[in-house]
C-alpha cells in the first residue's frame, strides 16, 4: 500500500552481527552518524535501526578488537532492509581503541585535549539551569548572588569570568546582554556541554586564558516537539519551548526555541543589619524576607535552513529577541544597603548565519552575527529603604537616587559584530591542518535621561579584535598516540572615552598584537588508559564592561591591560569499559602562570577590575562513575586549586599580599550525585546530590587579625529529586528538593543564597 498524500515515509535496517567463526556479537555499536541515529547489538547479535528518512546514508559498525564498517545504504520504502556483517578481528592498536560511539561526545573524551562532555538527555526531565548542570563538572565553580537571575561568576581551574569564553553552538556569547546569561536557560534547550580546560581547540575562536565552554543546541534532524514547564519555591514559574519541523522528503527545517522564566525570589535571609532610616543607627541584624528581588526574562529565537544540499551541509538563517527585568535587592558585593525600586531591563537581538560543508577530506565552516543589546538602569526613586521594607522619602532638594550620588536613568546601547571561517583539510589518514580567522567587534554608546551631569558612555567607544589561527594535527599509524600544533596572532585595537574625575572626557587608544602558540599530546599506554599533556602561551583581551564599567557596580577602567598566561596541564584517563558494570576515571593537574591577570576589586558598593602583575594558579582534579547496566549510576569530584599573587613588589614597594591566596576564591569542592532506577519495568529514576565547599577567606588572608578576618564558612548541601516517564517518554514528571536540610549557603562576596525549596515539572516530548 502506497503511503497517503503528505505522510511522512521511514524505513528501518536490521541486522546481525557475528565474527568469522560465526559466534555472535553483543555491544557492538551501530550508527548513522549524519542523523545523529545509533543503537547497540544485543546478547545475540541482533540490532534495529528505526525511523530512518527516505534516501542515501552511511552505515557504520564499530567494535573494540574488530575493524570498523562503513556502508552506503539507501532507503527507498518502509520496508526493513535486513543485513548481516561478520566482523574481522584485528591486533591494530588504532582498532582497538577507536570508541563504541553512543554519541559524538567520547570522540571528543578522547581527544588529545581535556575537556569534560555534560551530556543533558538524563537531566531534560529535571528543574535546572546550565549552571546547575556544570556545577556537576570537576574544576567548576559558580558562585551567584541570590536565586534566579541574580548574578553570578563562573570559575573553571581558578580562571574566572571572562578569563573562561562562552559559546552556544560555536558563537562567543559575550555582550549577549544580561538576558542571554547562562542562568537563563533551561537544560531542555541545550544536548550536551563541551568544558575545555587549558588549551582551546581554535576551532572555538576566541581569546581564552585558560579555557572554554561550548554549549550544543539539539542537532535532531527530525521534527519534534519539546515543551516544558515548572513551578516551584518562591513563586518561580520556568517555561522552555524546543521545536522542529523538517518533512521526511525535504531538506528544509524550521526550528523554533524559547524560553520565559519568573521568580519572587523573596527567601528568607538571616543576619541582615539593620539601619534607621532616620538617623542611620544601627539597630542590630534581624533575619528578614528579601522583597525587592523579582525577576523576569525571555527569548524567542526561530532558525530556518537546509540540510545535505549539493553546496551546502547545513546552511540556516538565525534570529533571536531577549528580554530581562530585574529588581535589585542589595548591591552584588555586600548586604549592607537595601534598595526598595532600584532596578534594570534588558533587550537583545541577534541575526547570524551559519554555514557547514564537508568535501570528502575538505571542511568549511563559518558564521556571520550583527546585534544590539540595549540596557536600562534605572535610579530614580526619591525613597530610602531598609531590609524590613520601611521607607521614608528624602528631601525635596536631596538630588540622590538609592545608588548613585544622583537620580539617574541610564540607557547603554552596544552594537556587535562578529565573524569566523574555519577550515580544516586531511590531506592523508594520519595528518589534518587546520586555520582559523575571527573578528569581533562592539560599540558601546550611552546617555543619561535624568542626570545631565553623568556624562558616562556619552562619547562612543568601540573595541575590535581579530584572531588568526592554525593548527596541526599528527596521529600514530598504531593509533597510540596524537600530536597537535596550534599556533595564534592576536591583533587589539580599539578607542575609550571615559570622563575623569572633573567630567572631562579622556580618550585612550588601544594597540595591541602578540603571537601565541600551544601543543597538546596524547598516549595510550593501554587500550583503555589515556595520558594527556598540553600546553599553551595564551592571552585575553579586556571586555568593554571591564574597561568601560557596566553602568551599575563596575567603575571604568581604561588603563586595563591584557592579560596573558602560560599554561600547563597533564591527565590521566581511563575510558568507559563494556560489561554490566562500568566504570571510568578522569585525574588532570594544572599549572597557570598569569601575568597582568584581571580581577575585580570591590570598592563600596561598586568596584573597579584591576591587573594583578603575576598569579599562579595550582590544582588537581579527579572524577570518578561507576553504573550497573542502566539502573545505578555514581558520580563523583573533586577540586583543589591555589591562586597565589607570586609579585613580590607592587609599584616599586614591598607587596605585602605576596604569596597570600586570591581572596573570594573558594580552593577545595567536590561534588557527589546517585542515580537510581528502583524498578527495572517502570520508568522511575531517583536522584541524590551533594556539594560541599570548604571555608575560604572574603579577603586577602594575610590582612587582619584571625579573630576578625571575614570568611565564607564552609557548606554541604543536599538535593532530592525524582523523575516518572511515561507512554515512552512522551509525558514526563519531576519533583525537586533542593537545599534539602535548608542549610543557611552562602557564595559570592558572602551573600546568602535561598533555603529549602521545591518545584515540580512537567515535560511534553514528540517526535514524529
Amino acid at each position: 500500500m502506497s503511503p497517503l498524500k503528505g505522510q511522512t515515509v521511514f524505513g528501518s535496517i536490521e541486522g546481525q552481527l557475528s565474527d568469522k567463526q560465526g559466534q555472535s556479537l553483543p555491544g557492538v555499536a551501530i550508527f548513522i552518524d549524519s542523523l545523529n541515529l545509533g543503537t547497540a547489538s544485543d546478547v545475540q547479535g541482533h540490532f534495529l535501526l528505526e525511523k530512518i528518512p527516505l534516501g542515501w546514508h552511511l552505515l557504520e559498525i564499530q567494535a573494540i578488537g574488530f575493524k570498523s564498517i562503513q556502508r552506503k545504504l539507501q532507503i527507498t520504502n518502509s520496508q526493513k532492509l535486513a543485513l548481516n556483517f561478520q566482523l574481522e578481528e584485528t591486533a591494530n592498536l588504532l582498532e582497538e581503541i577507536t570508541i563504541l560511539r553512543k554519541s559524538q561526545a567520547e570522540e571528543k573524551r578522547q581527544s588529545t585535549f581535556t575537556v569534560n562532555i555534560l551530556e543533558t538527555k538524563g537531566l531534560q526531565n529535571l528543574s535546572s539551569d546550565l549552571n546547575q548542570v556544570l556545577r556537576q563538572s570537576s574544576g567548576i565553580t559558580i558562585r551567584e548572588a541570590g536565586g534566579l537571575g541574580s548574578g553570578f561568576k563562573l570559575s573553571l581551574n581558578g580562571l574566572s569570568g571572562n578569563q573562561i569564553r562562552i559559546f552556544r553552538d560555536g558563537i562567543p556569547m559575550e555582550n549577549f546582554g544580561s538576558a542571554l546569561s547562562l542562568n537563563n536557560f533551561p537544560v531542555n534547550l541545550i544536548e550536551s556541554i563541551e568544558v575545555y580546560k587549558g588549551v582551546v581547540p581554535i576551532g572555538l575562536a576566541a581569546d581564552a586564558l585558560g579555557g572554554a565552554i561550548n554549549i550544543n543546541s539539539s542537532q535532531n534532524q527530525q521534527s519534534f516537539l519539546d515543551a516544558a514547564y515548572s513551578i516551584g519555591s518562591f513563586n518561580t514559574h520556568r517555561l522552555s519551548i524546543s521545536s522542529q519541523y523538517a518533512p521526511g522528503n525535504r531538506n528544509f527545517f524550521l526550528r523554533l526555541n524559547a524560553f520565559g522564566n519568573y521568580s519572587d525570589n523573596n527567601y528568607r535571609m538571616k543576619s541582615v543589619p539593620i539601619y534607621d532610616l532616620k538617623l542611620g543607627n544601627y539597630l542590630g541584624d534581624q533575619e528578614v524576607q528579601r522583597f525587592h528581588s523579582e525577576y523576569q526574562s525571555a527569548m524567542l529565537q526561530f532558525e530556518a535552513g537546509y540540510r545535505n544540499l549539493k553546496w551546502a551541509d547545513q546552511i540556516a538563517l538565525s534570529t533571536s529577541q531577549a528580554y530581562n527585568f530585574k529588581n535589585y535587592q542589595h548591591p552584588d558585593n555586600n548586604i549592607k544597603r537595601s534598595f526598595g525600586a532600584f532596578h534594570s531591563h534588558n533587550h537583545s537581538q541577534l541575526l547570524s548565519l551559519n554555514y557547514k560543508k564537508k568535501w570528502n577530506k575538505f571542511r568549511l565552516r563559518a558564521y556571520a552575527l550583527g546585534g544590539l543589546s540595549t540596557e536600562s538602569i534605572v535610579d530614580t526613586s526619591s525613597y530610602k529603604y531598609n531590609w524590613l521594607g520601611e521607607k521614608i522619602k528624602r528631601a525635596s532638594d536631596d538630588p540622590k537616587g538609592e545608588l548613585f550620588e544622583r537620580k539617574s536613568l541610564m540607557e547603554l546601547r552596544d552594537q556587535m559584530l562578529r565573524s569566523n571561517i574555519m577550515a580544516s583539510y586531511e590531506f592523508h589518514p594520519y595528518h589534518q591542518i587546520q586555520l582559523s580567522a575571527s573578528q569581533s567587534y562592539l560599540g558601546r554608546e550611552g546617555q543619561d535621561l535624568v542626570n545631565p551631569f553623568n556624562n558616562s558612555f556619552k562619547i562612543p567607544s568601540y573595541i575590535n579584535k581579530s584572531i588568526l589561527a592554525a593548527s596541526y594535527l599528527l596521529k600514530a599509524p598504531s593509533g597510540r598516540w596524537n600530536l597537535s600544533l596550534l599556533a595564534k596572532e592576536y591583533w587589539y585595537n580599539g578607542e575609550i572615552n571615559s570622563p575623569d574625575d572633573q567630567g572631562q572626557n579622556q580618550i585612550s587608544s588601544l594597540a595591541f598584537e602578540r603571537f601565541g602558540a600551544g601543543a597538546t599530546f596524547s598516549y595510550y599506554l593501554t587500550p583503555r588508559w589515556q595520558i594527556k599533556t598540553s600546553y599553551e602561551k595564551a592571552y585575553r583581551l579586556p571586555e568593554a564592561y571591564e574597561i568601560l564599567g557596566d553602568g551599575i557596580y563596575v567603575n571604568a577602567n581604561p588603563e586595563l591591560a591584557p592579560e596573558q598566561s602560560d599554561n600547563y596541564n597533564l591527565g590521566l584517563r581511563l575510558n568507559p569499559n563494556m560489561g554490566t558494570w562500568k566504570y571510568s576515571a578522569e585525574f588532570n593537574a594544572f599549572l597557570r602562570n598569569s601575568a597582568d591577570f584581571i580581577r575585580f576589586k570591590p570598592l563600596g558598593p561598586f568596584g573597579q577590575y584591576e591587573n594583578l602583575h603575576e598569579v599562579r594558579s595550582l590544582g588537581t582534579e579527579l572524577s570518578l562513575n561507576l553504573a550497573y547496566k542502566d539502573r545505578i549510576q555514581i558520580t563523583l569530584n573533586g577540586t583543589y586549586q591555589d591562586l597565589r599573587d607570586r609579585n613580590p613588589f607592587d609599584e616599586g614597594l614591598e607587596n605585602i599580599n605576596y604569596n597570600s591566596r586570591i581572596p573570594n576564591v573558594p580552593y577545595f569542592f567536590n561534588n557527589a550525585r546517585l542515580a537510581v532506577k528502583p524498578l527495572r519495568k517502570q520508568s522511575l529514576k531517583l536522584y541524590w546530590s551533594t556539594h560541599y565547599v570548604h571555608e575560604f577567606f572574603l579577603n586577602w588572608e594575610n590582612l587582619g587579625h584571625s579573630d576578625s578576618k571575614h570568611i565564607i564558612p564552609s557548606q554541604l548541601n543536599h538535593d532530592l529529586e525524582c523523575e516518572y516517564s511515561f507512554q515512552e517518554g512522551r509525558y514526563n514528571l519531576s519533583l525537586s528538593l533542593n537545599n534539602l536540610f535548608d542549610a543557611e549557603l552562602y557564595d559570592n562576596f558572602r551573600i546568602q543564597k535561598p533555603g529549602r525549596a521545591i518545584y515540580l515539572k512537567f515535560r511534553y516530548l514528540f517526535k514524529s
